[in-house]
């Protein structure tokens, strides 16, 4: 059964659904498509106040490999994986060299100084979801930003 195997859909939903729940920029502020090509859709989620941004690389396509550095110059060198909807063991991910499987996700998750919202070349493709800031010195979201 799918309760107890810890590579199973509903397993993944229940690690997707938790990370959504504990991550502010994963359900309110800035989604940013970032790169797609015929095999890779890539965006960022980010959230005004909050270091802390996340990366979402999905091959809807074949296996490849994607450097994302030189297209987005403000992201950092290296990100963490949160999830990826393929069991691996990764914990670091080079984001010059991005590797993805057919029908593989990534959750990657990096902190910045240079929003991705905030360079003139991407504004065009960014989209805020529910427009909110988070004021880190009270640990409060507000809304009126």
């Amino acid at each position: 059964m799918q309760r107890n195997d810890s590579s199973s859909p509903l397993a993944l939903y229940r690690t997707l659904t938790a990370l959504r729940e504990s991550e502010l920029p994963l359900h309110r502020g800035w989604v940013c498509l970032v790169w797609s090509d015929a095999d890779i859709f890539a965006y960022v989620r980010e959230l005004d106040g909050l270091s802390t941004a996340f990366l979402i690389v999905l091959n809807l396509g074949n296996g490849s490999t994607t450097d994302l550095t030189g297209v987005v110059p403000e992201l950092p060198r290296e990100a963490s994986v949160r999830v990826s909807t393929l069991s691996g063991s990764m914990k670091t991910v080079s984001l010059a060299a991005i590797k993805t499987e057919t029908g593989e996700g990534l959750v990657l998750e990096y902190h910045t100084r240079e929003p991705i919202h905030e360079v003139s070349r991407f504004r065009e493709n960014c989209f805020v979801s529910e427009k909110a800031c988070y004021f880190s010195a009270l640990g409060i979201l507000y809304k009126n930003c």
